[in-house]
């Protein structure tokens, strides 16, 4: 049972991090392009590589061990 806590307090701080860098990115991007630094393709494109950021940093729970 403590196992599943441990798992659970794990995939929870994945998913505040997951969002933190998805809604950060999008927020930077977003101001960014509204300022004419960045175009909408570029902003597009980081959109799809955070999608992958996130996805990578689930994929890390995977390997997951209970502590000793």
């Amino acid at each position: 049972m403590a196992e599943l806590v441990s798992l659970s307090r794990a995939t929870m701080a994945n998913v505040k991090a997951n969002v933190g860098i998805a809604v950060g990115l999008k927020g930077l991007l977003l101001v960014t392009t509204l300022l004419g630094l960045t175009g909408l393709w570029p902003a597009i494109l980081a959109d799809t590589g955070a999608t992958v950021l996130v996805t990578l940093n689930a994929l890390r729970l995977l390997a997951w061990k209970p502590a000793a």
